[in-house]
Parts: structure tokens; sequence; C-alpha cells
């Protein structure tokens, strides 16, 4: 790869990034995770060159305990022209979708039978939801505000 073709990808990945930027920070939130009403810590930091976000989640019940934690990783795949998601989370577990930009925020594109991620913009505030297949309520619902 020519020197010029690796700065026009490193331009179009950081491009391609942007629109997820509002994930950037420390965000303190409350909501329920499996039916435990919980508080929770997202924090959001560039990686590299900027062109990743590393996004961390801590879920914790009424009695400090840890109930959830994740870290997800963001990118623009310059190649298939396309936002990536890779999370990794407890037990060794590793979820890889494809981000979908919608008018107040994203989605993670994942199979009929995986969880249904997502995330809302409103104002100041973001919150996500999970949706489990063949679930009418959400199993997990955070609403988040910049700490």
């Amino acid at each position: 790869m020519s020197e010029a073709s690796w700065n026009t990808q490193g331009l179009r990945a950081k491009a391609g990034i942007e629109p997820l930027h509002f994930l950037l920070g420390e965000w303190c939130g409350a909501g329920v995770c499996h039916g435990v009403r919980v508080t929770g810590v997202l924090t959001g930091v560039a990686l590299l060159d900027g062109s990743w976000l590393q996004v961390t989640e801590v879920l914790l019940d009424e009695s400090g305990a840890v109930v959830h934690e994740d870290l997800s990783l963001y990118r623009f795949d310059v190649e298939s022209d396309a936002l990536q998601a890779v999370q990794i989370f407890e037990r060794g577990s590793m979820l890889s979708s494809l981000v979908e930009l919608c008018d107040d925020g994203f989605r993670w594109i994942t199979g009929p039978g995986a969880p249904q991620l997502r995330f809302t913009i409103c104002g100041p505030e973001v919150s996500y939801t999970v949706h489990l297949p063949d679930e009418d309520a959400p199993v997990v619902q955070m609403s988040y505000k910049p700490a």
C-alpha cells in the first residue's frame, strides 16, 4: 500500500467513526439489567490514532456488586465501508456486529436469534436497550447522563 493510500485509509477511518464520538467521555446512569435495578458507568475513549473507540461499561446492583462488565471496540472498516463493533464480556464471551446509524443513534446488526442492541441519543442523554428474541420487554434498559 502506498503512503498516499495509507493516509487516505486513515482519513476515511477517522471520518467513518466520527458519528460515534458522542460516546466519548464518562457517563453515569441507572436502569434495569435482567430484572435487577442497577447503576452504571459508561466510559468512551479514542484509541491509537483516533480511528478506534473503546467503550467500557460497569453495572452495579444496589449493594455495589458488579452484575455486568464489558468492553466494546468500535471502528470504521474502510474496505467494507461499514461501522463495526467487537464486544468482549464475562465468561470469555465475544460478539462481533455491524453497526447501523439511525436518525437518533445507532443499532448493532445481529442475527434473528441474537440480542438486539439499540442506542438512542436524546439531548444530552444516551440510553440503550437490549432485547432478546421472543421477549417483548427489554432485558437491559439503561439511561446515561454526562458525569
